[in-house]
């Protein structure tokens, strides 16, 4: 049975890779801040479910493990990432075009904090999703699987 430790790292590299993958296209350093984000959130995301239904006993798994809910939840999250990330994204173009507007060095350091922030959060909700995914995908191999319905 994959313990702490294995979903964390596994998912780390999953949100990773998914969060690339949803930044492709962009400029070389968002992309990068993207994907930074997602090893973060992919990392959350793998130990998130654990943290909803404590790992008490290998039968722990409820909602939060259960095919069904986390199965029509993560859909309808997935279809809505598209939106968040490009809200998220033009919010951190907002930044940017005031950090180079701007003349003063504490605001323009400031404005760069909160447009890398933008960023790291739009590959954080796309690791997110992955790491959460992927924690399940492991889980659905062991002994106990997963619960259908709660």
């Amino acid at each position: 049975m994959p313990n702490r430790s294995v979903h964390v790292r596994s998912s780390a590299i999953a949100g990773g890779g998914y969060a690339a993958c949803h930044a492709r296209g962009l400029p070389p350093i968002q992309l990068l801040v993207e994907t930074a984000g997602g090893v973060v959130g992919g990392a959350a995301g793998g130990a998130l479910p654990d943290a909803i239904d404590e790992p008490i006993s290998p039968r722990h798994r409820a909602a939060a493990h259960s095919m069904g809910v986390t199965g029509t939840v993560g859909y309808f999250l997935n279809e809505q990432l598209p939106e968040w990330q490009a809200g998220l994204r033009n919010q951190g173009q907002h930044y940017a075009n005031l950090r180079a507007d701007s003349s003063a060095l504490l605001r323009r350091v400031g404005y760069g904090i909160l447009e890398i922030l933008c960023y790291l959060l739009s590959g954080a909700l796309a690791g997110l999703l992955a790491g959460y995914a992927l924690h399940l995908a492991l889980d659905s191999l062991t002994p106990s699987s997963l619960p259908i319905l709660c």
